[in-house]
């Protein structure tokens, strides 16, 4: 028994024996817990099963008891009892009346086939119920139903015996499959542990014949392959030898000096280049120390210390001394040598003769300052004639000139110092090439900016017919800090080749943001023009100093090729790139981009005027060229302008016709000189000659001015004619000049005393937040007035989100608004700022109707800093801004001349009242009345279904609103009535307020008649 239970023992059986009673075991177990699983479902099923029958069965027999029961009728009842207990399930069926006689049956005798451990696991219960026969709220006695739970067990126990059968068959076949499987791959691993006990006996051409399964055969495969690797070492054992030998000869044979030492640094090789340097052969110098054979001119070109081999590879230059005493200007690497440990063994030295080198270098710095002293001498000859052009066309520019003049003059003015730029910058190339030059970023405006450059080239263009344009995306911020010189250093160069290059077309210039983030920006620009193109073999070359295209081009068109250059290194110390489009024969498109800083505060502007007063004015514009129009409608939109744009003279005739056919006429049009079909002049005829445009105001754009079209502008009343291309500014200027607004002077233009005074006061960038468009109308004005930049928002919200994305100096807040009153909106504001503790403060202003006690205190306990009651007078509003600014002092609004004394007067308004509160402003007093006319019934009919919905908030509101802007128009008794119906509102008298709101009403009703007749008349 002991030698068959140690043949049984874990380490004697064999990997089949284990592998199949393994599988045999676990598949065994996973039977078993299969066969659990399933015998527990059918148990629950069973169970439910009963359940069911359960309550089925109670579900029938009621109602079927119910009629028996009333009547007294046993016997029937006797006999329905005795039907349902013949059912195998049934046990036990009984009616028992109120008294407790029982009619009762039992079931078929079912027995129990299944052993009794069998019946205990599968803990069946007999399922047993009694209800009561209910019938009209009376009790018949009750019915008991007991089950039976014999008929599933039996059930149970035959499933348990098929189920447990087919788990042994299945078992039974998943062992002999197993068995059939590894015996057929077992077979080839035996074959390979007999090839393997040859080889390890020295029988290394053995090689297994590749079969079995893939896992077996892998193993055959990497056995045949370490063998094929084993035999094929000594093959490359051979061929390593010869390739050191091959090493040893390049070694020998090299030009450079190669020689090396032990630590103790006695040389241990010496090659042939090494004795042609030094003068030594090897062997005179192997197994000498190096420091007997003085071969450096001094101890500090080369150390010879053993330390310096754990340094790691060196290189550097030195002079190296020959046997005969000679020095050599040599470039030395060194190198530690090791073993295959790491351990040093000594150190390799190379050393290369750089003495012509070195004299090519002196001879090239030679050239470089000769070359710097020339440039240096030009500059000097070339500034002084250049300078006395800039200065005389400046002092022209401080005399009397008429804007065409003027014009001319600045253009000039412009081009020299466009061409003094360019000069100093190709004197400093050299600065550039030897990474010198330093940027100089400052604040700009972007548009500006590029607007005056492309002026600049204007000039050239025009003089060869070709359309020059420029285009920036709305997306693109405006102000920036970058240096202004270099970037239009490079426009200038690449815009000016493009119009050298192109004979026909156009050239224009396309900017859009290539990534935008809080604080930069990166701009993409576009020169693209309709040229002669660059063949793709030169696009690679053309960015190289002194390059062309080709050599035709350079004698054809003239230039040096430097510009490219010069822009490439500008375009890259600016942290872009440059690159060129073309095909030949259709024109290039040049690409730049350039990475800048954004401003946090609005560069200045050459421009005095602002754009409020366009705000909603229909302007048509037509232009034949696409980048035109785009630039028209980007700008004009910009303004609040709602601009309609036309490709040519015909659509600007059928704009006009739909506009007065519709009702919304045009208020100004913008006529392009130069379109195919009808030029701008063209149409400006066929409007004159339509009766119902002779008041129509045109301003012509035109590329270049041709004898006898300013003649021909005059004769057409066009208000005013711009050479493109143009700036914001100037094209702002002309539309207000046009429109008959006052816009004043650039400061470059003003004389010294007009200049001092337009610099006396800080230009403020102030945000109001009003909701009434009377008063927003009033405070954006007097601010412009007084030289700032009001930027008006309806709402606390808009207020708030205006705050976040823009910056400002100062903010005034009506207190009263819609979506978000003036309070919550600054202390929104307060909320955003302690979050940035390093931020400035916003000084607040609160503009409310109000003059009652604590409102002051209530604005400034909400974080307010200064108070100003409604109605708003110019100089009320100028000593506020003082007190809450502090050291800024703030400009005051004139006043303008009193009304006559037989100046008409409208009935229901003091317009003696009103002009204080306008400063005077005749103008802007009619303005305000035109908006008044318009809002007034919209306010009115507000208030009517205030009334009727009996919201009293909305009430006080509109009313509040009301009050303010009669107020600022003199209409003391409608504005009294306003004030009523708010109070009225504010103490929740219904009553009161619809009496007060009919009131005001014919009150309303009198100021517009009589505003309305005043029109008329």
């Amino acid at each position: 028994m002991t030698p068959s239970f140690e043949a049984w023992r874990p380490g004697k059986l064999s990997f089949l024996i284990r592998l199949l009673l393994g599988s045999g075991l676990a598949l065994a177990a996973c039977g078993a817990a299969l066969l659990y699983a399933i015998l527990r479902g059918e148990i629950a099923d069973q169970h439910a099963k009963l359940t069911e029958h359960l309550r089925e069965e109670m579900l029938f027999a009621l109602p079927a008891m119910s009629g028996p029961a009333v009547v007294g009728e046993y016997s029937v009842i006797e006999q329905m009892v005795k039907a349902r207990a013949r059912q195998p399930v049934v046990a036990r069926f009984a009616w028992i009346d109120n008294a407790g006689h029982p009619v009762a049956a039992t079931g078929p005798d079912i027995k129990v086939e299944a052993p009794d451990w069998f019946v205990k696991w599968l803990d069946l219960p007999v399922l047993e119920e009694a209800r009561p026969v209910v019938v009209g709220g009376e009790k018949y006695g009750s019915v008991t139903l007991r089950l039976n739970p014999a008929v599933s067990i039996n059930r149970l126990w035959r499933g348990f015996w098929e189920e447990l059968g087919i788990l042994v068959l299945g078992t039974g076949l998943s062992i002999a499959v197993t068995l059939i499987v590894l015996r057929s791959g077992v077979q080839p691993l035996r074959a390979l542990a007999a090839s393997a006990r040859r080889f390890g006996q020295g029988e290394y051409g053995v090689r297994v014949t590749v079969e079995g399964p893939p896992e077996t055969a892998q193993c055959v495969q990497a056995f045949n392959s370490m063998a094929s690797n084993i035999e094929s070492l000594l093959g490359s054992l051979s061929r390593s030898e010869e390739k050191n030998r091959l090493l040893a000869m390049q070694v020998e044979q090299s030009s450079d000096a190669i020689f090396s030492h032990d630590q103790r640094g006695v040389v241990t090789s010496w090659n042939r280049g090494a004795a042609r340097l030094y003068g030594y052969k090897s062997a005179e110098t192997i197994g000498r120390p190096l420091s007997e054979l003085d071969l450096w001119d001094s101890p500090g070109g080369k150390g010879r210390d053993a330390s310096a081999v754990h340094d790691g590879a060196t290189s550097f230059e030195a002079s190296a001394k020959t046997r005969a005493g000679q020095l050599v200007e040599v470039s030395v690497a060194t190198t530690p040598l090791l073993d295959s440990a790491g351990r040093p063994l000594g150190e390799l030295t190379i050393v290369r003769d750089i003495s012509a080198l070195k004299q090519k270098e002196i001879a090239a710095e030679a050239a470089n300052r000769a070359k710097s002293e020339f440039l240096a001498t030009m500059s000097h000859e070339i500034r002084t004639p250049m300078n006395g052009v800039i200065g005389m066309t400046a002092l022209l520019l401080d005399t009397q000139l008429t804007p065409e003049q003027r014009e001319y003059a600045e253009t000039v003015h412009r081009s020299g110092e466009a061409l003094l730029a360019i000069i100093n910058d190709i004197l400093d190339f050299s600065k550039i090439e030897a990474g010198r030059l330093e940027l100089e970023p400052v604040p700009f405006g972007l548009r500006e900016m590029l607007g005056e450059t492309v002026k600049t080239l204007a000039p050239l263009s025009h003089a060869k017919e070709l359309e020059l344009s420029y285009e920036i995306q709305a997306d693109v911020p405006d102000d920036l800090i970058g240096d202004t010189g270099r970037l239009g250093q490079i426009l200038l160069n690449l815009v000016g080749n493009a119009i050298k290059f192109t004979e026909r077309g156009e050239v224009s210039v396309h900017v859009d943001a290539e990534a935008v983030t809080p604080d930069t920006v990166t701009l993409r620009v576009a020169i693209e023009d309709t040229g002669i193109g660059i063949p793709a073999e030169k696009s690679r070359v053309i960015f190289d100093a002194f390059a062309q295209a080709d050599a035709s081009t350079t004698r054809r068109f003239g230039g040096t090729g430097l510009g490219l250059a010069i822009s490439r290194q500008l375009v890259e110390q600016m942290g872009g790139r440059i690159w060129v489009e073309s095909v030949v024969g259709r024109g290039s498109t040049f690409h730049f981009t350039v990475a800048l800083k954004r401003d946090a505060v609005s560069a200045p502007r050459p421009v005095a005027a602002s754009p409020q007063a366009l705000r909603g004015l229909a302007v048509l514009a037509a232009d034949d060229n696409a980048t035109n129009r785009g630039l028209l409608e980007a700008t004009l939109t910009r303004w609040g302008v709602v601009p309609t744009i036309v490709p040519d003279g015909r659509s600007v005739l059928d704009a006009l016709e739909n506009a007065r056919v519709a009702g919304r006429p045009f208020g100004l049009v913008l006529l392009d000189s130069r379109m195919p079909d009808l030029s701008g002049l063209a149409v400006a005829e066929c409007i004159r000659k339509e009766p119902r445009l002779t008041d129509l105001t045109l301003v012509l754009l035109t590329s270049d001015v041709m004898v006898g079209d300013l003649a021909r502008c005059r004769e057409l009343h066009i208000a005013r004619h711009l050479v493109k291309p143009f700036t914001p500014s100037e094209l702002l200027n002309a539309v207000l000049l046009a429109l008959g607004q006052p816009v004043a002077p650039p400061v470059g233009s003003l004389s010294g005393a007009d200049r001092n005074a337009a610099t006396a006061f800080p230009r403020l960038n102030v945000l109001v937040a009003e909701d009434n468009s009377v008063n927003q109308l009033l405070i954006g004005r007097l601010l412009e007035k007084m030289g700032h930049v009001p930027v008006i928002t309806g709402n606390g919200q808009e207020a708030v989100d205006a705050y976040a994305t823009q910056s400002f100096d100062v903010a005034l807040m009506d207190v009263q608004m819609p979506v978000m009153d003036g309070l919550a909106a600054t202390a929104a504001i307060r909320e955003r700022e302690a979050r940035n503790p390093g931020g400035r403060r916003l000084p607040i202003m609160a503009l409310t109707a109000f003059a009652m006690r604590g409102d002051r205190e209530r604005c400034l306990g909400a974080g307010m800093d200064e108070y100003l009651t409604k109605p708003i007078k110019p100089e009320d509003l100028s000593a506020a801004l003082g007190r809450l600014l502090g050291d800024y002092r703030t400009a005051t609004v004139p006043l303008a001349a009193a009304p006559a004394e037989g100046e008409p007067m409208l009935e229901g308004f003091d317009f003696t009242a009103a002009l204080k509160y306008v400063g005077g402003d005749r103008e802007l007093l009619d303005e305000l009345l035109g908006i008044f006319a318009e809002d007034a019934p919209v306010r009115l009919e507000a208030i009517r279904q205030a009334i009727a919905g009996g919201n009293t908030t909305e009430l006080m509101r509109e009313a509040h609103t009301l009050k303010g802007a009669l107020k600022v128009l003199g209409a003391t008794t409608a504005s009294g009535l306003a004030m009523a119906l708010e109070e009225a509102s504010r103490g929740g008298d219904a009553d009161s307020s619809e009496k007060l709101a009919k009131e005001l009403e014919r009150e309303m009703d009198r100021l517009l008649q009589s505003l309305m007749a005043s029109r008329r008349g």
